[in-house]
This record gives C-alpha cells, sequence and structure tokens, in this order.
C-alpha cells in the first residue's frame, strides 16, 4: 500500500464515516481482499479502524480519531486549510484542501484566494506559476526573454530557488548566468519561458561563496499630500494606502499617502488627468508638469 493511498484511504473514513469494501475496492482498483489487508495493516499500526458484518455494516474509524491524532487546535487547522486555499488558488489542484478540510469542524469556506489578474490575458499567471515551481522542485535551469526596467528584453538563463510574493506581485529568485549573481526577476516581465534539461547545480549556500546575494531593490518612500475628486477617490484608494483624509466643501478629498519614489510614479499620478492636484512635494509636482508637456508634444 502506497503512503499516499493510505492517507487517503484515512481520509475517506473519516470524511464519510462509513464505507463498504467494494467501494473501496472500486475507489483504488484493487480486490475487496487487499483492502481488509490494508484495514489489517491500519490496525496494526495503531489507526482505530474496524468493520461491521450484515446488511448496513462496513468499514468505519473512531469518530474521535482525528482529534485525537493531532495537537493542532481547531484554530490552528483552519489557519492550514486557509492557507492551502491561497496556494491551490495557483497551483490549480484542490486535492490536499479537501483531505485537510475534513479535520476541521468549522466552515473553511471563508476565504477564496486568486493572484491571477482580472484580465483574461493575465490568467496564465497560473501556468507559469506551474512550470517555475517545477523547475524549481525538479532542479532544472530554466530560460526566459525579460523586460527591465529600462525597457530593454535580454534573454536569461538562471537557476530556480524560490518563487516569492512581495508588494502585490509574484517573483522568481534565482541565480543569473548572464550577471553572475543572484537576481529577483519579475512573473510579469518574463516571456517565453522554458524549463531546459540541464540542472540547476548553484543554490543559495554556494552562491554565497560566489557572490554576496543582493535583495529586492526597495525605492525610497515619499509622503505625497493631494486632492482627488470625489469622482476617482476610490482609484486612488484601491492603490495607494492614505494615512490621512479630509473631505472638502466641494466633496473632494485632500488626502495623505505614502509611494515609492520610483520612475512609474509621475506617470501613474498623471494618469488621474485633471481629477487629482498634486499639494506636495514641489518635486513630484515638477515631474507630473514635465511628462505632461512631454505628451502634449506628441499631440502638437
Amino acid at each position: 500500500m502506497q503512503i499516499d493511498q493510505l492517507f487517503e484511504f484515512v481520509y475517506i473514513l473519516i470524511d464519510k464515516k462509513q464505507v463498504t469494501a467494494s467501494e473501496m475496492s472500486k475507489r483504488f482498483g484493487v480486490s475487496t481482499r487487499t483492502i481488509y489487508r490494508w484495514l489489517e495493516a491500519l490496525s496494526v499500526s495503531g489507526v482505530p479502524v474496524y468493520s461491521t458484518k450484515g446488511r448496513g455494516g462496513g468499514i468505519a474509524i473512531s469518530e474521535n480519531y482525528a482529534l485525537d491524532k493531532t495537537v493542532l487546535s481547531e484554530e490552528e487547522r483552519l489557519e492550514i486549510v486557509s492557507s492551502l486555499k491561497a496556494f491551490e488558488s495557483l497551483s490549480g489542484t484542490k486535492s490536499a484542501e479537501e483531505k485537510l478540510s475534513r479535520l476541521v469542524k468549522t466552515d473553511s469556506d471563508w476565504l477564496e484566494v486568486d493572484f491571477s489578474p482580472w484580465s483574461p490575458e493575465g490568467q496564465g499567471v497560473r501556468q507559469l506559476f506551474g512550470t517555475l515551481r517545477d523547475s524549481i522542485l525538479k532542479k532544472k535551469q530554466i530560460t526566459f526573454d525579460y523586460f527591465n526596467t529600462e525597457g530593454k528584453a535580454e534573454h536569461r538563463t538562471v537557476h530556480p530557488w524560490k518563487l516569492i510574493y512581495k508588494g502585490q506581485a509574484w517573483y522568481l529568485r534565482a541565480w543569473c548566468t548572464t550577471k553572475k549573481a543572484e537576481r529577483f526577476f519579475k512573473l510579469s516581465r518574463m516571456l517565453n519561458v522554458k524549463q531546459t534539461a540541464r540542472t540547476a547545480n548553484i543554490t543559495t549556500k554556494n552562491a554565497e561563496s560566489k557572490k554576496k546575494p543582493s535583495a529586492i531593490k526597495e525605492p525610497p518612500l515619499i509622503k505625497i499630500k493631494a486632492k482627488i475628486s470625489s469622482s476617482k477617490a476610490f482609484y486612488l484608494l484601491d492603490s495607494f494606502a492614505c494615512s490621512e483624509t479630509k473631505t472638502n466643501k466641494d466633496k473632494s478629498l485632500t488626502v495623505t499617502f505614502t509611494a515609492p519614489d520610483a520612475p512609474w510614479l509621475p506617470g501613474t499620478l498623471l494618469s488621474y488627468g485633471k481629477d487629482l492636484k498634486i499639494i506636495s512635494p514641489k518635486t513630484i509636482q515638477k515631474q507630473i508638469l514635465d511628462l505632461a508637456k512631454s505628451v502634449t508634444k506628441l499631440y502638437t
């Protein structure tokens, strides 16, 4: 009996309370005689399973088994199941979550996580996630085309280590053979990702001996004060966490929020058009004004 079959057998008993040997033989594709041998093996191992004969009889497990065999509280088990929901939203499988849900009394359907974008074109993130996960677990190098912050597309070959979700985006942490250093690659900028037959033989430990690992470079944060029209306030709140808000007489809002001082910031703020006016700092005002002038030149 394979370990995964053993666990599935036990989980089915916990979930259904009682099953027949013929049901299980069809489920696992084995004879009823084999099912009873499995039952005996589980019993010898200390699992409280038993069988009853006659009409209405079958194979069952002690109702208190799940609680007796775990040191986790109900709340801790619920946290595990909820975490699995988040992970399996990307993996596309639900077998582990469905099995562990049977060990929880509380309704675990209170949480749903979907990391894929709303646009149909963005649904490929699940496929990409699966390819990268498979490459990491199988220790295979991958190749892809990557668009950097300067707008240049470069072909990369990397030794993948880890998938990281940070700042509302997925990143791949890997050793880049081109740069000969550790790098973080944003999944949304990776195209034509392919798993190679070559073994990924550089790990985080031996990479440290080659070159000190870099970190995700975080731009400095700046505090921005702005006036936003009520009709577009929800757009701003979707993108930035406002620490202060004040409703004005004309129903507009004066808000204060913190944002990364990154190259994309002026363009993002300019996208609000006449509905957003930056009050401070002056440097952001100038950047938006310069950008607006350059855009105007395209149409004059």
